[in-house]
């Protein structure tokens, strides 16, 4: 039986970069700067729920996202 491949390691939110970011299901260069911006504008992210104050990242993106990235 063939698994899917596992992410190795959870992408950082605070301190990851655009290209980590991209490699997130739904998240393109747009999404990787807006998430990158908030972050910087924020001081960094306090909980991943607070990705939904990102400009178009809605509970959906989210919970596609949730499993793949840590604080």
């Amino acid at each position: 039986m063939n698994k899917p491949e596992a992410v190795a390691e959870r992408i950082n939110i605070n301190t990851a970069t655009s290209e980590q970011l991209q490699t997130l299901k739904g998240i393109g260069v747009t999404y990787a700067q807006r998430i990158i911006n908030y972050r910087e504008s924020k001081g960094g992210f306090k909980a991943i729920e607070e990705l939904l104050k990102v400009k178009g990242i809605g509970k959906k993106r989210l919970d596609n996202i949730r499993p793949f990235v840590k604080l």
